[in-house]
């Protein structure tokens, strides 16, 4: 049997094992085997920088399986939040890289729910419009600043 081969199904052992790790109780099986794409999607995101979401919504989990899904993932360290029609929350899980973010309507209902497999949620980054204006913006402000408000400790041009 080949190197490659054996690693195969060594993950798939380790995938058929996962339900004892996060809790038995009814459902659709599905919870190790996103715990199993989520662990090929964080070593592809090292080895390749690929990265990968999962959207929850999308995918037939039986009662209480996201629950444990998400217990499984636990909570690390970054959480930001934004309202833009709704509230979003962006949370860091335990696991670096692994990410869970939700998505709510103004009247707080849970609209989306995504995995995502990155080093920061795309969501986070600036759009480069948004750079671009702003760029404008501190470029203004800097010429309008009166010149009297410059001394000789602080001497800057423009």
């Amino acid at each position: 049997m080949s190197t490659d081969a054996r690693g195969r199904l060594a993950a798939i052992a380790v995938v058929s094992e996962a339900p004892l790790a996060v809790g038995a109780g009814p459902g659709s099986g599905n919870v190790p085997l996103l715990l199993g794409e989520i662990r090929h999607a964080l070593e592809r995101l090292l080895a390749t920088g690929t990265t990968h979401t999962i959207d929850l919504r999308t995918i037939p989990l039986g009662p209480g399986e996201e629950e444990r899904l998400l217990e499984a993932l636990g909570v690390g360290e970054l959480c930001a939040t934004f309202d833009a029609l709704g509230r979003s929350e962006l949370q860091e899980c335990a696991y670096p890289g692994v990410w869970r973010i939700t998505h709510c309507n103004s009247a707080g209902e849970v609209t989306g729910r995504f995995i995502e497999v990155t080093y920061a949620p795309s969501l986070l980054a600036a759009d480069p419009d948004d750079i671009r204006a702003g760029l404008e913006r501190l470029a203004t402000d800097l010429d309008d600043e009166p010149a009297r408000s410059r001394t000789k400790e602080q001497p800057w041009t423009t």
